[in-house]
C-alpha cells in the first residue's frame, strides 16, 4: 500500500468583500478628482475601468488591464475607421460591431473582455450617427481611450499597493 502525503497548498490571502469595496472607492476617488481637476465631468469611463481591472492578485490585474485597454483601443480603431471608410449609419455601426468581434476572437485573442471592443465601436459611431456627422466620433474616441487608460491605471496602482501591503504585512516576523 502507498501512503501519498498531500503538500498543502500555499495559503492565498484572497481580500474580502470589504477590501474589494475599499480598493475600488479609493480608485474611484482617484479618478473622479483627476478628471475633475482636469474639468472633465463625466468620469463614467473611468470608473468603469477601475471596477473593471481591480483584481484580487496583480497578474489577473496585469490581465484585465492589458485586455481592457488593447479591447478599447481595437474598438476605438474599427468604429473610427469604418465611420471614415463609409460614414454614419446603422449598417456601419453594425458592420464595424462584426469587424471589431472577428479581429478580437479570431487575430488578437486579447484573454478576457473581447466584448469590450464592440462596444467601443458602438459608442464611438453611435455619436456620429445620432449627431449626422462622421467627425463626432474622433472626440468620443479620445475620451473613452483616455479614461479608459486613467481607470485601469488607478486599479493596478491600487491592486499592486494592496499587494505590496499584504506580502509585508503576511510576512512571518524574523527571529
Amino acid at each position: 500500500m502507498t501512503i501519498v502525503a498531500e503538500t498543502p497548498a500555499p495559503v492565498v490571502h484572497e481580500p474580502s468583500g470589504l477590501q474589494y469595496a475599499v480598493r475600488i472607492l479609493i480608485g474611484c476617488v482617484i479618478v473622479w478628482f483627476v478628471l475633475n481637476r482636469t474639468n472633465r465631468h463625466n468620469p463614467l469611463w473611468a470608473l468603469i475601468s477601475v471596477i473593471t481591472v481591480t483584481e484580487p492578485e496583480l497578474g489577473a490585474a496585469f490581465l484585465a488591464f492589458n485586455s481592457r485597454v488593447a479591447n478599447t483601443l481595437i474598438g476605438c480603431g474599427v468604429g473610427l475607421l469604418v465611420l471614415y471608410l463609409l460614414g454614419p449609419s446603422f449598417w456601419s455601426i453594425l458592420l464595424g460591431i462584426i469587424v471589431s468581434v472577428f479581429i478580437c476572437t479570431n487575430i488578437i485573442r486579447v484573454p478576457g473582455s473581447w466584448r469590450i471592443a464592440p462596444v467601443t465601436v458602438a459608442i464611438v459611431m453611435t455619436t456620429s450617427v445620432t449627431g449626422g456627422i462622421p467627425s463626432a466620433g474622433l472626440p468620443a474616441a479620445i475620451e473613452r481611450t483616455e479614461e479608459v487608460l486613467l481607470g485601469s491605471a488607478a486599479a493596478l496602482l491600487i491592486t499592486y499597493v494592496a499587494t505590496f501591503l499584504q506580502r509585508h504585512m503576511h510576512r512571518p516576523a524574523a527571529g
